[in-house]
């Protein structure tokens, strides 16, 4: 890893180089560079699959509402760095109607991105669904996740709309710069239907159950996103609900605990229409 820091360090011209930490996808290093002080995050095995479309979708945001992208390769990227809190600041003060203001400022800017370029290299969101094929379910979660099935794929069949999607946009995922102005970062890059980017957000905060897993919250969250972005509340519903039976679906395939994502499901089943 030090050989591979170095090369960047030298090809990018950075100095004062400090590790911040490692994820399950990357190692993630501060520094400064001719374009102030910057992240440097360099991708391992795990990263570039799953992460690599993601830099396309910063390349199409150029900075509208996303981290701003310097320099890339197919290991690496160099992004602008974010000095404010992320957004469960606003989960800690009770606050979430500021952080949903927020999550929709940010994804009209994401939307106004009308010419999505280098779209093979992003990613068909239709794709997630097919994990449903592939994953074996157990009796307490096989006929929920038969139903998100058969909502996505009637979602999919009456989209009329097909946008720049980050993918995983939730608290963590969102900070703000020196300006006080709200971006994303970490995208999964993917394009599809519009209301397909709330799933995520309306499963969280996940460390805030007494908000995540409240009904009447979820929903007045829901019908606020769909004042805001002019989307049909049905369909953002509709498309968290197939989300979190994806987030079941993943966490089965990880061998991981599911009980968030099967406790919120569950309740939302029943206001689907």
């Amino acid at each position: 890893m030090e050989k591979i820091v170095d090369h960047y360090i030298q090809e990018w011209g950075l100095v004062n180089c400090k590790k911040l930490t490692s994820t399950f996808t990357s190692d993630v290093f501060i520094a400064d560079s001719r374009y102030g002080k910057v992240v440097l995050k360099i991708l391992n095995k795990v990263g570039i699959e799953d992460e690599l479309s993601g830099i396309f979708f910063l390349k199409n945001g150029q900075g509208r509402g996303a981290v701003n992208l310097f320099c890339h390769d197919e290991q690496a990227l160099l992004m602008e760095y974010l000095p404010g809190e992320n957004l469960y600041q606003y989960s800690k003060m009770g606050n979430e109607a500021e952080a949903s203001r927020v999550f929709c400022e940010i994804i009209k800017k994401i939307h106004s991105v009308k010419e999505i370029k280098d779209r093979a290299k992003l990613k068909d969101y239709t794709s997630l669904f097919e994990i449903f094929g592939r994953v074996q379910f157990s009796d307490d979660v096989s006929s929920l996740v038969s139903q998100g099935k058969y909502i996505a794929e009637k979602l999919v069949s009456s989209q009329t709309e097909e946008v720049l999607l980050h993918g995983d946009l939730h608290r963590e995922n969102v900070a703000s710069r020196a300006n006080g102005e709200f971006v994303c970062f970490d995208p999964k890059g993917l394009y599809g239907d519009p209301a397909y980017e709330l799933g995520t957000t309306l499963k969280n905060p996940w460390d805030y159950p007494q908000i995540s897993q409240d009904l009447v919250i979820f929903q007045e969250r829901a019908k606020y996103f769909s004042k805001e972005l002019k989307l049909p509340v049905e369909r953002i519903i509709g498309f968290a609900f197939v989300h979190l039976c994806l987030s079941i679906a993943w966490a089965i395939e990880d061998n991981d605990l599911y009980d968030h994502q099967l406790k919120l499901a569950q309740q939302v089943a029943g206001i689907l229409k």
